[in-house]
């Protein structure tokens, strides 16, 4: 076989890597989150599962620990093999926000985990169902209804303590109202109760709502972030609406349990980088996420330690705790 000077050189260093790249793979990969199936996250997860087959694992498969908004994954992984073969995908509740609203948590979120790197990011979106009269259009107009309906004035979110939670509950007091917040194991269970009419209203990621806001089930009145959904143009944010204060977009990131080896993380960041970059990647995860982008973990670092501190004076000027 001939070999020009270029194609030579390029198929020694392939061959040289072949032996590290083999060494840094796993046979299985397990990838956990906290919310259940058939949710936005589980189908990022599920996309997540799919680009890291076969340059990072042989096999993988997805696993739902639901409960507490994430809390009982995040403290699941601690109880997972540190060698790789384990990957979390969540959003940034549990490492931002529950820090500053619980008091004990049985995980540290900057000693436990590992960042690999973020995939994107959502918006949440407040939306209401037919316990709701159809003369309601907007933020203002629920949260003057719940003034004149206490008794129904409640509102789910996937968590207590968590993001959502906390959009809902604060745009509420912004608006001279206090919710009653009802807790649910991810956002499927609780727009399920939405559309069903057992709860008026829930904040949950907007991709959740959308399919039955198309069919009529249930109205979306305000989106979180600071531009109007590409997903529901029509629909204002709540800013706009005068409730912006609390409402942001949300990111979604891969951890690694703490002490998995260097090589395992650096290699998991080269493969989830170049998939993400992938056209028909692209094509998927933008069914889901406002924007499909990765972010290094210096930079998802450096979002959660200035999401944190934000959070946490919110939280102590407002007296806020998951029960709120």
């Amino acid at each position: 076989m001939n070999f020009d000077r270029r194609t030579l050189l390029s198929f020694l260093a392939a061959t040289a890597a072949a032996p590290l790249a083999a060494a840094e793979r796993v046979e299985t990969a397990r990838v956990v989150l906290g919310v259940s199936a058939g949710s936005m996250v589980d189908n990022i997860a599920r996309q997540v599962a799919e680009i890291l087959r076969p340059a990072y694992a042989a096999s993988t498969f997805v696993e739902n620990k639901t409960g507490a908004g994430g809390i009982m994954a995040v403290s699941y992984l601690k109880t997972l093999p540190r060698d790789g073969s384990t990957i979390y995908v969540g959003v940034s509740s549990p490492l931002t926000v529950y820090p500053v609203t619980y008091k004990k948590l049985a995980y540290d979120p900057d000693k436990d985990l590992v960042a690999v790197g973020s995939l994107g990011s959502f918006d949440l979106a407040l939306a209401v169902g037919p316990m709701v009269p159809t003369s309601v259009q907007d933020l203002r107009g629920y949260f003057e209804w719940c003034k004149g309906n206490p008794d129904q004035a409640a509102f789910g979110s996937p968590g207590a303590g968590s993001m959502p939670h906390f959009v809902g509950s604060m745009s509420a007091r912004t608006a001279g109202v206090e919710l009653r917040h009802v807790p649910y194991r991810g956002p499927g269970p609780a727009v399920l109760d939405l559309v069903g009419g057992n709860v008026s209203a829930v904040v949950v990621p907007l991709v959740d709502l959308t399919e039955f806001a198309d069919h009529g089930k249930l109205r979306i009145l305000g989106t979180t972030g600071s531009t109007r959904s590409r997903f529901v143009p029509k629909v204002p944010t709540f800013a706009e609406q005068g409730f912006g204060e609390y409402a942001m977009s949300v990111w979604i990131a891969v951890f690694v349990p703490a002490g998995t080896p260097d090589a395992r993380v650096q290699h998991l960041r080269t493969v989830l980088r170049t998939g993400l970059a992938q056209p028909e990647v692209q094509a998927a995860m933008g069914k889901q996420l406002q924007a499909a982008r990765w972010g290094d973990a210096t930079e998802l670092q450096q979002d959660i330690r200035r999401e944190r501190a934000s959070w946490k004076k919110a939280v102590d000027a407002l007296h806020f705790t998951p029960e709120s």
